[in-house]
């Protein structure tokens, strides 16, 4: 199993997936990277930083928070909202920044 993090609105049920947690050698995060292993780097990614920052506009004063997939208690946002994925449930990129003016 991959490890992966998500920002996460709990109340609001949505998260956003942000990628592998890249960690410094003292075991910190020092990034996240989303996609293939040549992929740019997140901030390269302009849809996913439009994201980011529209969730972060709309979740504004909400208890967000970052979650790790090999966090025990993972499960409880199995059934979230996905911003930027592909199945029936999500919400593509295309389609939570369409006439966002940020």
């Amino acid at each position: 199993m991959s490890d992966d993090a998500y920002l996460v609105c709990p109340p609001c049920q949505v998260l956003l997936p942000l990628g592998k947690p890249l960690v410094g050698d003292d075991g910190s995060v020092v990034r996240f990277h989303r996609g293939a292993e040549d992929a740019p780097p997140n901030s390269g990614q302009p849809d996913l930083t439009r994201a980011l920052w529209k969730f972060l506009a709309e979740h504004a004063g909400h208890p967000m928070r970052v979650k790790f997939s090999y966090e025990p208690d993972f499960d409880v946002i199995a059934g979230f909202r996905r911003v930027g994925g592909d199945t029936v449930d999500d919400v593509p990129f295309d389609e939570y920044l369409r006439d966002w003016p940020g």
